[in-house]
């Protein structure tokens, strides 16, 4: 986990770090870092934190403080954290892979199962709005009758697609844990400042997204886990085609 937090920006940790703050936790510690985050020391230390942070969510209190009382790490595996959000999630997730793996798939799997629950109309204007030609969205939809996987999407469209459908259901997400106005300037800070989320889709499918994300929320720490994952998951998504650019 640590060398996937060392590679995000500060725009990442920003949104992080707003989704993890609450009432009761207002992630002082962490936004020290973020302040210094040009030092090298800084950022281990804000990755380190964000780490621990995640593995106490994902964990229950009471097994939380067992495992610091008895001396051994007390949050959840990062591993374990990922299985238990995509079961919650619907998501068969096959236990094979990295971690990073592992957070792509389930973001990729969940997002497209969550496109396949817009009416057809709001399907072709979700994919109009991310630059698929109209014939050709009418075209895939036809095609796929109402089933849908991410293989197909990818091959059909390429990553821009499924990451804009990925943001489309972050954005349901993050509107349901912070309120829609709240989100929306958290998502309008990430435009003006990350190329990579300029490509986005229209306000009308975000507010859609909202219904569609209306899922039994168990608990506080779930409805915080599970937008981190997927926003970590697209985040793995980005980094390893900036990758795959930049050697060719």
């Amino acid at each position: 986990m640590q060398d996937l937090l060392q590679e995000l920006s500060q725009e990442d940790y920003t949104y992080l770090i707003q989704i993890i703050q609450g009432p009761f936790d207002r992630c002082a510690k962490l936004k020290r870092h973020l302040e210094n985050i040009e030092s090298p020391g800084q950022r281990v230390a804000l990755c380190e934190e964000l780490e621990r942070k995640i593995r106490y969510l994902g964990s229950s209190n009471l097994a939380y403080n067992f495992r610091r009382i008895i001396g051994t790490e007390p949050g959840a595996e990062i591993r374990y954290i990922i299985r238990d959000t995509a079961r919650f999630l619907k998501v068969p997730l096959a236990d094979r892979g990295t971690e990073r793996e592992l957070m792509i798939r389930m973001a990729q799997e969940y997002a497209v199962d969550m496109f396949s629950k817009f009416t057809q109309v709001e399907q072709q204007q979700i994919l109009e709005s991310l630059g698929v030609d109209r014939k050709h969205a009418i075209a895939f939809l036809k095609k796929a009758g109402g089933i849908f996987a991410a293989p197909a999407l990818l091959q059909a469209f390429g990553t821009l697609v499924v990451q804009g459908l990925i943001k489309t259901i972050l954005f349901g997400w993050t509107a349901r844990l912070i309120g829609t106005k709240l989100a929306a300037s958290l998502f309008a800070f990430l435009f003006a400042r990350v190329p990579w989320w300029v490509h986005t889709i229209i306000p009308g499918a975000w507010t859609i997204s909202i219904g569609i994300t209306a899922l039994d929320l168990q608990g506080p720490a779930r409805r915080k886990t599970v937008p981190i994952l997927l926003y970590l998951g697209l985040s793995c998504i980005r980094l390893d085609e900036e990758k795959t650019k930049d050697t060719k």
